[in-house]
């Protein structure tokens, strides 16, 4: 019985009775054979044994060609090679919305377009960084973060494809200040607390530090593992400060009430929130001399009009 899935060959070669004898040692069963011409044989197979039969015929000493196949197996090729054709529809149709929910590149629209350099670490902090996914979360919380940026009157995070369109307008009636790249200590004191928003502390809690002392630098540290960099930008932090002083109040007379008089001079003295004083009176030249040694707490802040996100 006729298999049906089968190929029609034709063989040349100078034997053909050789050829088939050949087919039939290796256990190819052959249908319908018939001579065609002088060296000329077509002939049926399964078409599963065609590789067989191309590994048996070499090429430098037999010529075989297909000549047709069953339409059954047309009808299996067909549909073989439709299924493998919607299956990589599927998959590029899955990559393609997958992909459009990543973002991979970020450009810089408006007035305040210049200030990209500085943006670029906000909406990274914010989650909109290339190659990551967007989302509209992450988007209005840069644009909130941008917004925060001196004389910026208008701002925009909107992605279209893949790319994120960052509009930034600004106020041309406003000065923009030049953020400072370090956050000097304003006085001699210890470090009560120490809160960075943006860039890397080079103090700790309970360190004593000296006025102009670098308390934090503007370096931050983008990425995880092989792929961290470090980028300068302008730090974003705040300190408390306990600091010393030292004030003197000369009297006629010791009372109390000179001696009110004296801390409200140290409290006028002070930079910031008395926290602790103590008070010596001493005789000098006739008169007292009121000495109030008291600490007082310093909170300072570097680009505090500026925002990390």
């Amino acid at each position: 019985m006729k298999p049906l899935f089968w190929t029609e060959l034709e063989l040349e070669t100078l034997t053909p009775p050789r050829a088939l004898t050949r087919l039939a040692k290796a256990g190819i069963a052959v249908f319908e054979a018939r001579r065609i011409g002088a060296g000329r044989v077509r002939f049926k197979v399964k078409s599963k044994d065609l590789q067989k039969i191309f590994a048996i015929f070499p090429r430098s000493c037999y010529t075989v060609n297909i000549i047709r196949n069953s339409p059954a197996r047309l009808a299996a090729e067909f549909v073989k090679k439709r299924a493998v054709l919607c299956a990589m529809a599927a998959v590029f149709a899955l990559l393609v919305t997958a992909s459009g929910f990543f973002v991979l590149r970020i450009r810089f629209v408006g007035s305040g377009s210049w200030y990209a350099e500085e943006a670029l670490p906000i909406l990274s902090e914010a989650g909109v960084r290339a190659f990551a996914p967007f989302g509209e979360e992450r988007a209005q919380r840069a644009e909130r973060a941008l917004s925060a940026l001196p004389s910026v009157s208008f701002c925009s995070v909107e992605k279209e494809g893949l790319v994120v369109t960052v509009t930034i307008e600004v106020n041309a009636e406003l000065p923009v200040q030049e953020p400072q790249k370090q956050f000097l200590s304003p006085a001699d004191g210890r470090v009560e607390s120490i809160t960075v928003m943006r860039g890397t502390a080079l103090v700790s809690e309970g360190d004593a530090v000296q006025k102009g002392q670098p308390l934090v630098s503007g370096e931050v540290i983008v990425g995880e593992g092989e792929n961290a960099a470090h980028r300068q930008t302008y730090p974003v932090a705040r300190c408390s400060l306990l600091c010393g002083g030292v004030y003197e109040y000369e009297s006629a007379e010791k009372s109390e009430a000179a001696e009110r008089r004296a801390l409200a001079g140290a409290l006028l003295r002070a930079q910031g929130e008395v926290v602790e004083s103590s008070v010596t009176v001493s005789e000098s030249g006739g008169g007292f001399v009121y000495r109030i040694d008291y600490t007082y707490r310093l909170v300072c802040s570097v680009n505090a009009g500026r925002t990390a996100g």
